[in-house]
């Protein structure tokens, strides 16, 4: 089996796990679970038909979509990260600052339309990054753990993205085009996708792209191959938040029309849980941020709404998720290992067998 399909199906057995767990909390709180489950599948991926002018009056699937648009960016943007070996958990500042920055451009400027959602875009994108650059070099220059500055830079830009944002509505010509009616799905969807599409081919299909996959793999054989990590640490940051910038940048375009400190979603840290149910590859981000998204939907408009179970059941699925992911990771890792000294063994034992004249 390919190894990618064989982390992926760890991911699916984990979350499987998960959502029987869960039906025990559900049963707890006096619930059915099958009902509980019914109301995940319709209320996070199911759509209602109606007859009218409008004959999906409501379509989770969409809501679904338009809450898995920044969840998808930012779980590429802890790819690119953690491919290259610097574990970033600043998507969340680097979405504000991205917002902030673009939401100036949106409001402060008169360009025409294209033009104007283009450059508001790109700044948002370079905010991202220009925030993750600090980090980027405090860790290849001085050595402090990134895991603690992307932190902090998190509760840095909840401060200063409210200075330099701009205040006030987008002008609806500058606008995202909305692609569902009653919904916030908008054409940022497309972009998350293309952007997907970029990290894969960059990832595996270019030159810089393989020295950030083995700086992190490898660092020492890197470095042995002419490749220097420190600036493929850099270039990660950099493409890394510029990921989660755009995210924010969307948001303000395509969602809220203006600047917000509460992104769809909800979650500061859902690029990295994406991340890591999706195995750290682009396919398997696309499908955890699709799956995180209509659980989160269901949670509130299913879960809690219909059936009175606490929408945090939606949490403790995704943490018992990630539970059983380590624990089926280490397991396979550790079966992998005893297999491997197994046929060591035999293969050695088998050359002893031969004469010795006969050895290579």
């Amino acid at each position: 089996m390919h190894p990618f399909l064989r982390r992926l199906l760890i991911s699916a057995l984990a979350v499987a796990g998960s959502l029987l767990i869960a039906g025990v909390f559900v049963l707890l709180a006096g619930a059915n679970p099958l009902s509980a489950y019914y109301e995940i599948v319709q209320n996070g991926f199911g759509c209602t038909v109606t007859i009218g002018p409008h004959p999906l009056k409501f379509c989770a699937f969409f809501n679904t979509l338009a809450i898995m648009t920044p969840m998808l960016l930012t779980g590429l943007s802890a790819v690119v990260a953690f491919r290259t070996g610097f574990f970033s958990l600043g998507q969340a500042g680097q979405m504000l600052i991205g917002a902030a920055l673009a939401s100036n451009i949106a409001v402060a400027f008169q360009l025409p339309s294209l033009l104007h959602i283009v450059l508001t875009l790109l700044v948002g994108t370079v905010a991202g990054a220009g925030w993750a650059w600090i980090p980027a070099l405090l860790r290849t220059r001085l050595g402090i753990s990134e895991v603690l500055t992307t932190l902090i830079f998190n509760t840095l830009a909840g401060i200063l993205s409210g200075l330099v944002a701009g205040w006030g509505y987008v002008d609806p010509a500058v606008r995202l085009a909305p692609l569902a009616f009653n919904t916030k799905l908008n054409a940022g969807l497309f972009i998350s996708l293309i952007a997907g599409i970029a990290v894969y081919l960059y990832l595996w299909y270019s030159v810089p792209g393989y020295e950030q996959r083995m700086s992190g793999q490898a660092p020492l054989f890197a470095t042995a191959a002419g490749i220097q990590p420190r600036i493929a640490g850099v270039r990660a940051m950099l493409i890394s938040g510029g990921l989660a910038g755009l995210a924010g940048a969307i948001e303000v375009l395509g969602v809220h029309y203006r600047f917000t400190f509460e992104f769809s979603g909800g979650g500061d840290f859902d690029g990295i849980t994406v991340a890591i149910l999706g195995q750290g590859h682009p396919m398997g981000v696309l499908i955890a941020s699709f799956f995180l998204a209509g659980l989160r939907l269901a949670s509130v408009t299913g879960l809690q709404m219909h059936l009175g179970i606490p929408r945090e059941l939606g949490d403790v699925i995704i943490a018992v998720a990630l539970i059983l992911i380590t624990v089926l990771e280490l397991q396979d890792r550790t079966i992998s290992t005893l297999v491997a000294a197994v046929r060591v063994r035999g293969v050695k034992r088998i050359a002893s067998d031969f004469p010795k004249d006969q050895r290579l």
